[in-house]
């Protein structure tokens, strides 16, 4: 068996699974990539240890970020797991290709203060207004992704008991807590809402479609110029929610299962981030403090 008639039973078994589309994108990615170092259609076995390690090398030459490489590599790594799996490899490889370090970014949030000019930004008179102000508080408040806010259905939002459930990466669902000032702007956005019925998706665009990701990114190109801040997008309101959370006392196994994220390491980068609060309110938690 080559390569390449593995690979398509890696991609069915992975449609199988239900991953997104956006999965089988990203692995389709990582294989043209390892198929261009290739230049060929091997077969299956003759991949070894040290071709891979030549993989690497092939990726460090070519000038791409840390992050990026070790994308390409995990992707790789996925595809050989399951050929090991499948009995379609005799040692599994990817044990021992491992991936590349990558220099752990700073991760940039908003400040409280860009925080409030956003949200203070949207005139909620206006329904498209109000819409894109529960949008931001979906995502600032609730840390969600923004083809989970595009994706978000009517019967699984429970405004009054304070949480939705959301349907997240790899269609797996997982329940999400909705804060006060949220779940008040979205009744009033429903309650105004053109085209209200029970079910359906929750956020709708003018001529009554759901709204799609490209609706989302559209709303923060205008909100660049609009609020001031040039680097806003999506996920930095993710990033922000998950720091303040943090920072405010929240759990971080409880934040692992708001983000639905499957590791922990995920998490982990934001307790970096939260290192200048955790000094300075030290004294309220300190075990010795609160015993003298």
């Amino acid at each position: 068996m080559t390569v390449q008639q593995a690979f398509e039973g890696f991609l069915v078994e992975q449609q199988i699974r239900g991953n997104s589309p956006k999965t089988l994108i990203y692995y389709q990615s990582g294989m043209n990539r390892f198929r261009g170092f290739l230049n060929q259609n091997p077969e299956l076995s003759e991949l070894t240890l040290s071709l891979l390690r030549k993989y690497a090398l092939y990726l460090q030459s070519e000038n791409l970020s840390t992050v990026t490489r070790q994308s390409y590599v995990r992707a790789l790594r996925a595809f050989l797991t399951w050929c090991y799996s499948e009995d379609l490899l005799l040692v599994n490889l990817s044990e021992k290709f491992r991936l590349p370090k990558a220099k752990r970014k700073v991760i940039d949030i908003l400040t409280d203060e860009e925080a409030r000019r956003l949200m203070s930004s949207f005139n909620l008179r206006y329904s498209l207004q109000l819409r894109n102000y529960c949008i931001c508080a979906l995502m600032l408040d609730s840390g969600l992704r923004m083809d989970e806010v595009s994706t978000l259905d009517l019967s699984l939002l429970h405004l009054p008991e304070g949480y939705a459930i959301v349907n997240g990466k790899g269609n797996k669902q997982r329940v999400v807590p909705l804060g006060l000032n949220a779940r008040k702007a979205l009744l009033r956005y429903l309650n105004r809402r053109p085209g209200c019925a029970s079910t359906g998706r929750v956020f709708l665009k003018s001529d009554l479609q759901p709204i799609s990701d490209s609706t989302i990114k559209q709303m923060f190109r205008k909100l660049k110029k609009r609020v001031g801040i040039p680097r806003i997008r999506a996920h930095l309101l993710r990033h922000t929610f998950a720091t303040r959370y943090l920072e405010n006392g929240g759990d971080i196994y409880a934040l692992q299962q708001i983000l639905g994220h499957t590791s922990l390491e995920m998490v982990k980068r934001y307790v970096h981030s939260t290192h200048q609060k955790t000094v300075s309110k030290f004294s309220e938690y300190s075990p010795l403090d609160h015993l003298l």
